[in-house]
């Protein structure tokens, strides 16, 4: 049940020192929650959460029907599957604070790609108020790496004059001029 994740010296986890809750996934496939300085159990949620997960739910009927298609039979399932989906990473912000539910977080989902629910459950992180595409993650996460913009390119099957357009894009969305800054992002959002 010890969550594989950056260390928290410097960071604790939202829950551990402060009223935030905090959703992760585990690697057996089950959601625990980081709430009142403890780790508990998906099943031993309060009955306020279980309320404000609902609540949102309820706001979108896309969320609701891919939900149901997964789980028709167990409300119970569905929110679960929705807690895993929108909120399985485990990073610093936390996934509700002050009766509050953040809007989602990335996380490196084994499902990506594969998914019919993608992008309707889940959802790429914001930044500076745009979402971001699958394609900038992916670019992100690359650039956080130690590849050249070559290999990166051919990486993403661009040509390189491509890559270079949508690298531009991306540092004016993300307001960076390096990779260093596009690494700091990406490690704030979870995506390395």
């Amino acid at each position: 049940m010890t969550p594989q994740a950056k260390p928290i010296e410097n960071n604790p986890y939202p829950g551990l020192i402060n009223s935030g809750i905090e959703f992760f996934n585990c690697p057996e496939g089950e959601v625990n929650i980081i709430l009142n300085k403890r780790i508990i159990l998906f099943t031993e949620l309060p009955f306020a959460i279980i309320q404000i997960l609902k609540e949102d739910i309820s706001k979108n009927k896309d969320v609701e029907l891919a939900l149901h298609d997964m789980h028709p039979h167990s409300e119970y399932n569905r929110l679960e599957q929705f807690a895993k989906c929108r909120f399985g990473g485990l990073d610093f912000q936390a996934d509700i604070e002050n009766n509050t539910l953040q809007e989602g977080e990335y996380w490196d989902c084994p499902l990506h790609g594969k998914c019919a629910a993608e992008g309707i459950i889940c959802k790429l992180p914001k930044v500076n108020g745009e979402r971001l595409v699958k394609q900038e993650v992916d670019l992100m996460r690359l650039l956080s790496s130690e590849m050249t913009n070559e290999i990166i390119a051919e990486q993403l099957n661009l040509a390189f004059g491509t890559f270079h357009l949508v690298k531009k894009k991306l540092y004016k969305k993300l307001k960076v001029l390096t990779k260093q800054g596009v690494a700091r992002i990406a490690t704030a959002l979870n995506i390395i």
